[in-house]
């Protein structure tokens, strides 16, 4: 059998924790055994080396010395480092670009990696970028600079996906994205979530719960309009108002914007003892939070980036056997039964997002007796990463 190398690369920085890096992990974890190995590298302007990089499992190697740039001479430096490192590792090399919301990365690899050095490139098709802004403000004159912004945002990424034909491959994390996605490259696998059924779950001593109340757990990006977590946190205000004891607790990035608005909804409903914002946690706090939840929610509404989209939260979720509460977006439904292996109901329905969570607490015990078992399956029959090893290795190297 041929050796191959596989280099996954972004801007985005595999070390932190991200839904990103947990995916492109998984990835690393499908490819590399004795005969691949798999390099997570961020574009960077120091050279690369292999006294840069930590093996964090057997032919997974991280990038941890590194200096991240944005710079686009730089840029180029980078990719001129990582395709010298590749040929330092052997012949047979696939590169995997993983997409940020940047474009400068995206064209220099396709005209240096493909073009020039008619290297194996792919694309990790996860989002539509152009409809990433579809949970932002309008545009409005009273906001001028803001809405040229989005306005060459817009147009930018409305073009990259003519990019999409350049590349041996895309791999799509939807049933949605794929058909968008072979509009302009016919080569497409899907690859859904991922998770470990095996997965240790980390525990440390903190607590992120409250004692005597029904804990309801989100994590991830803080992201207010994308994550519908307003809509959220006004029937939470409900509950608590009509005689529930709960807590909602979240954890995740925010953007100082987003950290003002999430401020601001607890204050506009008197939520301040119902509502709990733990920060952006390391790998086993964030662990242990959601260990320590009754239920788990993605609350998200109906944006075209989230129809397209497939949320790698659930995954986390998953892993950590809890019961989870999600909206009938995206390939969702396609997993996830009402009543049978966790709980869904339509986007945007305030009444039916109450209506379902009074049914969950009220009945909880009997739900823990019943569904439990049958998300677990469901992580191992559906999601399990190994179960995509032979499609994406052959994907890849064919």
């Amino acid at each position: 059998m041929n050796t191959f190398n596989f280099f996954i690369y972004s801007n985005d920085d595999f070390t932190l924790k991200s839904a990103g890096t947990t995916r492109m992990i998984y990835y690393a974890k499908i490819l590399a055994d004795k005969h691949h190995k798999v390099y997570l590298l961020s574009c960077c302007k120091n050279k690369i080396t292999e006294n840069d990089f930590q093996e964090i499992e057997p032919n997974i190697f991280i990038q941890k010395n590194k200096i991240l740039t944005k710079n686009f001479f730089k840029t180029i430096g980078f990719l001129k480092n990582l395709f010298k490192f590749s040929r330092t590792q052997g012949e047979n090399n696939v590169f995997l670009f993983y997409p940020p919301p940047l474009v400068s990365l995206e064209i220099l690899s396709i005209i240096y990696l493909k073009l020039i050095k008619k290297q194996k490139l792919f694309f990790e098709n996860n989002e539509i970028r152009k409809h990433s802004s579809s949970f932002h403000a309008p545009i409005t004159f009273r906001r001028l600079n803001y809405s040229l912004k989005k306005i060459i945002f817009k147009s930018v990424f409305s073009l990259t996906p003519i990019l999409l034909k350049f590349y041996d491959g895309l791999v799509c994390i939807s049933t949605n994205i794929e058909k968008y996605g072979k509009k302009f490259n016919k080569n497409t696998i899907r690859i859904p979530i991922l998770t470990n059924p095996d997965y240790q779950i980390s525990k440390s001593n903190t607590v992120y719960f409250e004692k005597n109340k029904f804990n309801i757990g989100f994590s991830g990006s803080i992201a207010i309009s994308k994550e519908n977590l307003d809509m959220f946190i006004k029937v939470i205000s409900r509950l608590s108002k009509n005689g529930y004891v709960i807590h909602f607790n979240l954890c995740g990035s925010a953007t100082k914007t987003n950290d003002v608005l999430l401020k601001n909804l607890v204050e506009e409903y008197k939520l301040n003892s119902t509502i709990t914002y733990y920060g952006n946690l390391n790998e086993v706090e964030f662990s242990t939070f959601l260990n320590q939840q009754d239920l788990l929610v993605i609350p998200r509404g109906y944006t075209i980036q989230n129809h397209y989209g497939f949320s790698t939260k659930l995954s986390d979720y998953l892993n950590h056997k809890k019961m989870i509460l999600i909206t009938d977006i995206s390939d969702n439904s396609l997993y996830i039964k009402d009543k049978v292996n966790g709980f869904i109901v339509p986007p945007d329905d305030e009444d039916a997002m109450y209506n379902k969570l009074i049914d969950i607490i009220d009945n909880f015990d009997f739900y823990k007796k019943t569904v439990l078992s049958k998300a677990f399956s469901t992580s191992k029959e559906e999601f399990n990463y190994v179960l995509y090893k032979k499609a994406l290795v052959d994907f890849l190297k064919n």
